[in-house]
């Protein structure tokens, strides 16, 4: 019996885990509309989903029917063998759901759930089957196949209702809004957001208190007897209020229509979505409870109970269960990678595109251009004319603000809102079973098609990375059947001790995720750190470059000398760290390249001296970060593989070497420092004094080649790092030499 309270305990703290990461990954769902209209703040928009999440949990449902017999029949199952498949559930989900979660990609944790439930009550199935000595045909009758059929099919085909929905609805609002949406907001914004706050009631009252436990179910049935007559009248009604506020009190409809409906699906998914995270664990507590009061053994007791009654939660439970996820929604980072992955994929200019192109994506994009040809031809042009015209979007603000500009406009996030709220309370209504997030999802993918935000520029990223989610939703599926499987069989078969291993073995993962999350974020956020130089007001934009090289000079010369230092030394870590930091500026260097083309579409024809020293300076960044990191490769490379320097003097070469570069980085660092270029002659000096120092070792290197006879590597490696050398210290020169031509202009 102590074992069982044990697995008890640990299933109610998988419940609250299970939360956490449940919740990070599907508050993209509410989230993506408001924050990537940036309807408000964005703790503003974060108390309003918190409350509707609060506010959800009271009202859930509280039955937990998919986790006591939706996917499988737990009269055939004793209460040992439920606990099995019950933990087993947990303890995958909450993996499956975190790995999603550190790759910011959304996922279903309805599809999540079932498939683990399936995959554990099948091979629980099984093995019980098979220790009763039960013939293989016995094995189905602990399967609901019927309702897994019905939950699977309807949950698929939903992704392609969504999408054409959000994209039909999306292409007509366009045409009816236009990019210019104030100068027709004052015509149809009332009325269109009228329709919008109605939807997204009628969605409240179908999906998110359908079944609540607050209502009495008198008050329930007058609700859904008299729901078309509330929606005329609310229509009317707030269609009116909102004409009111947008006449009187210049306040736009539409954001009262994104912030109500992020808070109606935040609603509606704690109410509803809530069975995913806690119904198996408070599904098991009940049945424990049940048992205990039985007096028989746990593998001889039958889980008839949960067959036939109803297991509701109580509310306090419910209500804890809201303020765990409200509290995550404010403080997890996870959360807001999830949610940033959709924001991008649907942004309406030019971003950084995470995903890489590969040839599906390329292929529906040729496809979709040869259609849109042949399209062109049938339309009429005074049809194609208007369309252009509703589709002719404003002139992008400054470049160098582009992360301050919502990624789409407040009629786009309201139709993502809108649509998505009708389809899942439409399903809801027909009791079809559907995901809210790939629900969610494919609405604001189809929207972002119809919207012409995937241009010719971006397009192949955009779809890699849809069909990266979707193909992330069959895995998911697949993962969540057979890690449950297999977990459900190592539960079984190794009893206590191996019970206690499995578990050990998902909290340390859980924590090292955590720990490398955390570092990773860490490292992303240090890049991002780097550009901020160029929001700096208080600088002009040639300060501001001079800042950027003036950084990655000294980065560079850090990792140079660590480099060097490494090969000498045989040092691998430190070998690997310089490497580690190069790619960090490898990055940086193709980030601040594209930054600069967009800041370079903001300037005056003028500018021309200005313009000049972007492209220069990015283009400094690159190559000095280019031939560093190929001395880097050369070097780890060698070391790694446990090769040896068979020449003393090239390693003495190497630590004169290492000296006269670090004085000469030195020497360029004070020259981007001060206010006027002085010492340029004295740069000039040492860097002849090192150039010739770098051309007598190389020849001295090529005629040891081909006398001493070395290794191809070891050839390779002293030839690599005075060529690499010399390519440095002619771009620092350059860079010198131009920021000098600036001071003397007086530009700076």
């Amino acid at each position: 019996m102590d074992f069982y309270i044990f697995v008890i305990g640990v299933l109610l703290l998988l419940a609250a885990v299970d939360l956490i990461v449940g919740v990070s990954n599907d508050a993209v769902n509410f989230l993506n509309s408001a924050i990537g209209s940036k309807v408000a703040s964005y703790k503003t928009i974060i108390l309003i989903a918190v409350a509707g999440i609060v506010i959800g949990s009271v009202f859930s449902s509280g039955i937990m029917e998919i986790a006591r017999k939706g996917i499988f029949y737990p009269q055939h199952f004793t209460f040992e063998v439920i606990l099995v498949v019950f933990l087993a559930v947990m303890l995958t989900d909450i993996i499956l759901l975190d790995i999603f979660n550190s790759l910011g990609l959304p996922t279903s944790t309805t599809v999540s759930i079932v498939f683990e439930l399936l995959g554990a009550s099948l091979m629980a199935g099984i093995l019980f089957s098979m220790a009763k000595n039960e013939s293989i045909n016995d094995i189905w009758k602990y399967i609901n196949f019927e309702t897994t059929q019905s939950i699977v099919s309807g949950i698929f085909l939903s992704v392609l209702i969504a999408f054409t929905a959000g994209a039909l609805v999306q292409y007509l609002c366009r045409l009816l809004f236009t990019f210019q949406i104030e100068e027709k907001l004052h015509k149809f914004g009332a009325i269109f957001s009228g329709f919008g706050i109605t939807s997204i009631v009628y969605f409240l009252l179908i999906k998110g208190l359908k079944g609540t436990t607050i209502l009495s179910k008198s008050t329930s049935k007058w609700i859904v007897d008299n729901t078309w007559l509330i929606l005329g009248i609310l229509f009317l009604i707030s269609t009116v209020i909102l004409w009111a506020f947008q006449k009187f009190g210049k306040i736009n409809p539409l954001k009262i229509v994104v912030l109500a409906g992020t808070f109606s699906l935040a609603m509606a998914f704690a109410g509803n979505d809530l069975v995913n995270f806690i119904g198996v664990p408070i599904t098991g507590l009940l049945a424990y409870q049940n048992w205990i009061s039985t007096g028989l053994p746990a593998n001889e007791y039958y889980m008839d109970y949960l067959q036939g009654s109803d297991v509701i939660v109580p509310n306090y439970m419910l209500l804890i269960s809201g303020i765990i996820m409200g509290m995550t929604i404010w403080l997890s980072s996870k959360a807001k990678k999830v949610t940033e992955t959709e924001v991008n994929l649907g942004r309406q200019d030019e971003g950084e595109e995470r995903f890489k192109p590969n040839a599906i994506s390329r292929s529906v994009v040729n496809s979709s251009l040869t259609f849109s040809k042949i399209f062109g031809i049938i339309i009429p042009s005074s049809v194609t004319q208007r369309y252009n015209t509703s589709f002719e979007k404003k002139k992008l603000k400054e470049a160098t603000q582009t992360q301050d500009t919502p990624a789409f406009d407040l009629v786009r996030a309201s139709v993502n809102l809108v649509i998505a709220s009708i389809i899942i309370a439409w399903a809801t209504s027909n009791k079809l079973p559907l995901s809210t997030t790939y629900v969610s999802f494919m609405v604001a993918m189809g929207s972002s098609l119809a919207d012409k935000a995937w241009g010719r520029d971006s397009a192949v990223y955009r779809v890699a990375g849809v069909l990266s989610v979707i193909g992330g939703w069959f895995i998911t599926a697949l993962i969540a059947f057979s890690v449950a499987s297999v977990f459900s069989f190592i539960l079984y078969k190794g009893g206590q001790t191996g019970t206690i291993i499995l578990i050990s073995v998902v909290f340390s993962y859980i924590i090292i995720s955590q720990i490398r999350f955390s570092q990773k974020e860490k490292k992303s956020k240090k890049t991002k750190d780097r550009l901020k130089v160029l929001e700096n007001e208080d600088m002009n934009t040639v300060q501001k470059y001079q800042s950027l090289v003036s950084t990655a000079v000294s980065e560079i010369a850090t990792s140079y000398n660590m480099t060097l230092d490494g090969l000498i030394e045989g040092d691998i870590s430190k070998l690997e760290k310089s490497n580690e930091a190069l790619k960090d500026l490898e990055e940086h260097g193709y980030n601040l390249r594209s930054k600069s083309i967009k800041y370079l579409k903001s300037l005056q024809m003028n500018d021309r001296q200005v313009a000049q020293v972007i492209v220069m300076s990015s283009d400094f960044i690159q190559d000095l970060t280019q031939s560093t990191k190929s001395m880097s490769d050369e070097a780890l490379f060698y070391i790694k593989n446990l090769h040896t320097i068979s020449n003393p003097k090239f390693l003495n070469d190497l630590k004169i070497l290492d000296e006269k570069m670090e004085e000469f980085f030195n020497l360029v660092l004070v020259s981007l420092e001060q206010t006027k270029n002085e010492n340029f002659e004295t740069i000039k000096k040492n860097r002849n004094a090192v150039r010739s120092f770098i051309n007598d070792n190389l020849y001295t290197q090529i005629s040891n080649i081909n006398a001493e006879k070395p290794s191809t590597k070891e050839g390779v490696l002293q030839t690599n790092v005075f060529l690499q050398s010399r390519d440095i210290q002619a771009v620092l020169t350059r860079i010198s030499k131009m920021y000098l031509k600036l001071y003397e202009e007086r530009v700076l």
